[in-house]
């Protein structure tokens, strides 16, 4: 990783500067007198040099030594463009700093200018395509994990677009202005040309060379791995498969055909590759420091449960796979909280419509979806205006989410904030619709916060139910069962005091009441009103 992006940002600069083409040939000119001051020093030479030696070298070792099946699409798409990288870089390398080195050449902008364009044009295209293609592969598969990755997935996508078309953009202009306006002698002898156009040759025909070698060793090891020692390893106590030794269980389940989620490729930079080792595990060697490292992240220090991409079973070996594949290869899971779940603070809200079955009667089905609808745009309109998600409806029922992204003292105040609009959009609904209500619209809120789980809950591999985030705890149950009570209390809306608490509303004035809880053994403090409308009264105070 670290030769990557060292070897990036000289692509990267380097693009750049081809870029100024479209503003002159002396900006190029200019600009490559600042970068190479840099990547043509001493120092600069070195970690150059040693940067590509090892990027080169740990990439033919990781396509000698990892399983095809277990590479991903995208990982397969950065090793081809990375084995045909030196293809074409060789030619374009010799052409100029090895000329610059061997014959003292100025391998300037007028050089590049004069030797490439137009003749070299396709081979710089395709060049500039395969290194930077490669190189943002290879970042992307680094930096996707990252929290901020979400929210600047969008500009990254733009600059990576942009990027590689400006640079092909500004060597164009560059390469036509210049054999418009300018004339240049070639630097070079018959002699000197003919060594260069040479060691171009041998260059090429080495990296053939290598191609197929690695090829062939990849021949060979398909073959050999037929004669290999085999282990079995059984899913879920149901499935027994059986492999060569040597590959890691997340190759044993790829070539098997057993569905496995890996997020990072196997990798070891995520945790969902995770198994729970039921038998065998005593056949395995100890996790290392990254293994350990990532699931020490993950929260987890229990020595049967392991990475299935670090481990190489070499005797019989029984799992249970803890991320359900289908949950956790799409784009989205990679970098979604919610996907393995969350526990947080959040404020929960419950609103049911009272006397829904008893309004339904003798009403035509039509009517009563109609107002229905009427009734839960609205509210889900109020819900997502004050920064709430709506997690389900429930018949006449919906329960929503407050605080899922902000501090939850805001989320608080924003759900007792929607509390007061939605009563006054519930008298608003009732006014417009009073000739064919026969009596009005009454609902019931119950909100209380504290800690729930918030997860994506359900199978998303069939249908959509698990897109939905959802929340769970006891949270959630108090939260329905105030809403309960307002039934009883003949009220429109309890509120807990951990609400009004979280929301920075000082309760030391109001008319408090203990609530008991079904399924819980203490009581819960909070305020009940016969309108939502009067917390309105209630905050100003507090400010």
């Amino acid at each position: 990783m670290i030769s990557g992006l060292i070897l990036f940002g000289f692509v990267f600069t380097h693009l750049v500067n081809h870029s100024l083409g479209l503003i002159s040939l002396e900006a190029m000119e200019d600009f490559r007198a600042i970068r190479i001051s840099v990547t043509r020093s001493w120092a600069g030479t070195a970690i150059l040099l040693l940067a590509a030696v090892v990027h080169a070298v740990l990439g033919v070792e990781k396509i000698i030594s990892r399983r095809l099946s277990a590479i991903s699409a995208r990982g397969l798409l950065q090793i081809a463009t990375g084995i045909l990288i030196p293809v074409l870089l060789a030619r374009h390398l010799i052409g100029m700093r090895i000329s610059h080195e061997l014959f003292g050449v100025n391998d300037n902008y007028d050089f590049a200018l004069w030797a490439m364009w137009p003749a070299e044009a396709w081979r710089q295209a395709g060049l500039i395509t395969l290194v930077w293609g490669h190189g943002t592969i290879g970042l992307y598969m680094w930096i996707r994990f990252k929290n901020w990755f979400t929210f600047l997935k969008a500009p990254l996508l733009v600059v990576a677009t942009l990027v590689p078309v400006l640079a092909f953009a500004g060597f164009a202009v560059a390469g036509r202005q210049f054999h418009a306006t300018r004339t240049f002698d070639s630097p070079l002898n018959g002699e000197q040309y003919t060594t260069i156009i040479r060691i171009m040759d041998i260059a090429l025909y080495l990296s053939l060379a290598l191609i197929v070698a690695v090829l062939l060793i990849k021949a060979g090891q398909w073959i050999t791995a037929g004669f290999k020692p085999k282990v079995s390893v059984t899913y879920n106590n149901t499935v027994t498969k059986t492999a060569p030794a040597g590959l890691t269980l997340l190759e044993i389940s790829r070539e098997a055909g057993i569905p496995h989620a890996s997020v990072c490729g196997g990798r070891a930079r995520c945790s969902t590759c995770r198994v729970r080792i039921v038998s065998g595990g005593e056949n395995l060697p100890p996790a290392d420091a990254q293994e350990l490292k990532v699931l020490s992240r993950a929260g987890i220090d229990t020595s049967d449960i392991r990475l299935a991409c670090q481990i190489r079973p070499s005797e019989q070996l029984s799992i249970i796979p803890l991320v359900p594949a289908g949950r956790a290869t799409g784009r989205r899971s990679s970098r979604d909280k919610y996907a393995q779940g969350v526990e947080q603070v959040v404020t929960l809200m419950f609103i049911d419509i009272r006397g829904f079955t008893k309004f339904s009667e003798g009403r035509l089905p039509y009517d009563v979806v109609y107002i229905l609808n009427q009734y839960m745009g609205r509210m889900s309109e109020i819900i997502t205006a004050h920064s709430g998600y709506v997690d389900k409806f429930m018949g006449d029922g919906i329960m929503a989410i407050f605080g899922m992204e902000d501090e939850n003292t805001h989320g608080a105040t924003d759900a007792l904030h929607a509390a007061i609009d939605i009563s006054k959009a519930l008298d608003e609904l009732n006014h417009s619709h009073e000739a064919t209500l026969s009596e009005p619209l009454r609902i019931g809120i119950g909100i209380h916060s504290g800690e729930a789980i918030l997860g994506r809950i359900g199978t998303s591999r069939v249908h959509t139910a698990g897109e939905r985030i959802t929340a769970l705890g006891d949270t959630v149950n108090t939260a329905s069962r105030l809403e309960a009570l307002t039934k009883e209390l003949a009220q429109e809306i309890v509120v807990s005091l951990k609400v009004l608490e979280t929301a920075n509303v000082d309760p030391s004035g109001l008319v408090a009441e203990s609530y008991e809880i079904r399924g819980r053994e203490d009581k819960i403090a909070g305020i009940s009103l016969a309108s939502a409308a009067q917390l309105s009264g209630i905050i100003s105070q507090a400010r």
